[in-house]
């Protein structure tokens, strides 16, 4: 079996250019990665420690183009140097065009354990408006949330609100009559029992991330597990919570609520979350982003 360290050349740790060291596992998602450069850090954001033994895809997002994954895919089965461009996800969540060259590493018996990736950015207008993200929000995957089968494929359609999260708006804009926006100070346990076990609170760090400081009983059940003290630009499937963070930062962005269900399906199977996202005021600008989230009954 070749040794990796072996294979690491002087050249790759100086070189100007991200490179990517992963497993040459037949199954992409089997594959992970195993070597990065200090550029590849400067471009993401991600350390060596941080990025090693993480899965290949793990820059991917919702606006990671995955027809043309599946086309390196082929190439790559074929044999041939994949050449593409993709949309990656930098560590604190924003997004970049990038060309990527790909290759096995091959020893001197002609066997392949390694795939090498070489990246360069491209020019880049950025990703579609959010208002296209917010049309359809709709995940193509799953998450621990439990789906309910529509052997006909008539998928429900978007909920367009949900009796608790009209009346959490309604206090929100009963709070905020007196014209600043609310603090969290201003919704006590007390005041919010009714809606505690499907409340979040996210903190907005300095860096554009959001951290979840609270997050209720029921929203466990959803989401497969506790989510406090999770960033949410560290959380996977990246799809689904790429599209989460989109919501999050219209809400920093403009100062207002903002309904934004989320729906996941798979095929013939489908469940949504409906949840509103309410932003609370530090110093005059939105410090956290109050959300509830309310497991749609599918009868």
């Amino acid at each position: 079996m070749t040794v990796l360290r072996q294979l690491l050349q002087p050249l790759w740790a100086i070189s100007s250019e991200p490179i990517v060291i992963t497993g040459n596992e037949q199954d992409p998602g089997a594959r992970s990665i195993l070597y990065v450069n200090q550029a590849f850090t400067d471009m993401t954001g991600y350390s060596s420690e941080e990025a090693v033994g993480q899965p290949a895809s793990f820059l991917h997002g919702y606006f990671t183009d995955a027809a043309a994954v599946q086309k390196s895919e082929e190439h790559l089965r074929a044999g041939d140097l994949q050449e593409y461009v993709l949309r990656h996800y930098r560590k604190n969540g924003s997004t970049y065009q990038c060309a990527i060259t790909r290759a096995p590493l091959v020893d001197l018996d002609g066997i392949s354990e390694y795939l090498i990736s070489m990246y360069k950015l491209i020019p880049d207008n950025g990703p579609p408006a959010l208002d296209t993200v917010l049309q359809d929000s709709t995940v193509s995957l799953t998450i621990p949330m439990p789906l309910r089968e529509f052997p006909d494929g008539n998928l429900p359609k978007h909920l367009h609100s949900h009796p608790e999260l009209d009346a959490l708006k309604a206090l929100w804009d009963e709070v905020r009559s007196a014209g600043a926006l609310p603090n969290r100070g201003d919704f006590t346990l007390d005041i919010m029992a009714r809606w505690a076990p499907h409340l979040s609170i996210a903190l907005v760090l300095p860096d554009g991330r959001f951290q979840f400081r609270l997050f209720g009983s029921d929203l466990s059940n959803v989401y497969g597990r506790d989510l406090t003290g999770c960033f949410l630009n560290e959380l996977t499937p990246h799809d689904l919570w790429t599209v989460v963070t989109e919501h999050y930062r219209a809400v920093v962005r403009t100062g207002e609520p903002l309904f934004a269900p989320i729906s996941v399906s798979n095929g013939r199977w489908y469940n949504e979350v409906s949840r509103l996202l309410l932003p609370l005021s530090g110093n005059d600008q939105v410090h956290f982003v109050m959300g509830a989230d309310y497991k749609r009954i599918l009868h």
